[in-house]
């Protein structure tokens, strides 16, 4: 049942995407930006609709009160395709730092465009990308919208993680505003690029917010901190002992406040952020 039920969200989801995104790009060439957000938000509140009507998985929204019409920079764990429904429930008009390799497919290019996210180039050579990212993120604080932004620049599997980018210090830096970190464990019920879904129970989680003013290591060990062991705590608290079998985490918090697998840029930056 459960199989059969994945089968059919996979139908009604992936039908449901192209013709919002066709119709975003239709409409939007004869009323603009508006008409944009708007089949934006049409498939953000549609696709959580499918997720719980069709699907059947349970997604829990946590810690809504560390958020507000305030909230400038939400640093958050990345796990699924369903990230991006979810926060557009709950921040509609937020900017994200896209990939600019998304303008090579169809539809996605214009879409990301219209939506003024901020396009960073992750392929190819390393190149330092902080210049365009500050750009972009004071636009956007200009604009009065929240600034979306991924610090592991992928998607991450259950328990898993990799190097921590310090573009979300630079913002945070920047502009001078709390970072709210974000934990999930949505990969429990739409693992990421994957065909098969579950319905099952998921959570998202806003956490502390950070107060502006912390020095760049500070600030990068507490949001991976914070971040990484939310997560971890959501993932054992909602995922099936079968599912807990099949999970390892990289990050566990050693004696004296240490963690293992816990690795961020160097001061250098690597000449690389996203």
């Amino acid at each position: 049942m459960a199989a059969l039920r994945s089968f059919i969200f996979n139908i009604c989801f992936y039908s449901f995407t192209l013709f919002c995104a066709a119709g975003a790009v239709l409409t939007s060439l004869v009323f603009g930006t508006r008409a944009m957000q708007a089949m934006f938000r049409l498939w953000c509140n549609g696709t959580m609709l499918l997720v719980r009507r069709v699907l059947g998985a349970t997604v829990e929204i946590r810690g809504r009160e560390h958020i507000g019409p305030d909230t400038a920079l939400i640093v958050s764990k990345h796990q699924s395709e369903m990230d991006i429904a979810v926060m557009g429930t709950i921040f509609p008009n937020y900017g994200a730092i896209a990939m600019q390799e998304l303008d090579n497919y169809p539809l996605v290019g214009r879409i990301i465009t219209q939506l003024g996210h901020i396009k960073v180039k992750v392929e190819g050579p390393r190149q330092n990308q902080l210049p365009q990212v500050l750009e972009g993120a004071r636009r956007v604080r200009s604009e009065g919208r929240p600034i979306l932004i991924y610090p592991e620049g992928t998607l991450m599997r259950p328990g898993k993680k990799t190097r921590y980018r310090a573009g979300a210090w630079h913002i945070y830096n920047e502009l001078g505003v709390a970072a709210v970190p974000v934990a999930k464990s949505l990969s429990l019920a739409w693992p990421r690029r994957d065909w098969r879904k579950f319905p099952v129970r998921c959570a998202i989680e806003f956490l502390e917010p950070i107060p502006p003013g912390l020095g760049k290591q500070d600030f990068m060990q507490l949001i991976e901190q914070r971040i990484e062991t939310g997560s971890n705590a959501l993932i054992r608290e909602m995922a099936s002992d079968e599912q807990l079998i099949g999970i390892t985490f990289d990050y566990e918090v050693q004696d004296g406040g240490r963690s293992s697998g816990s690795h961020v840029d160097s001061a250098e930056d690597k000449g690389h952020e996203n």
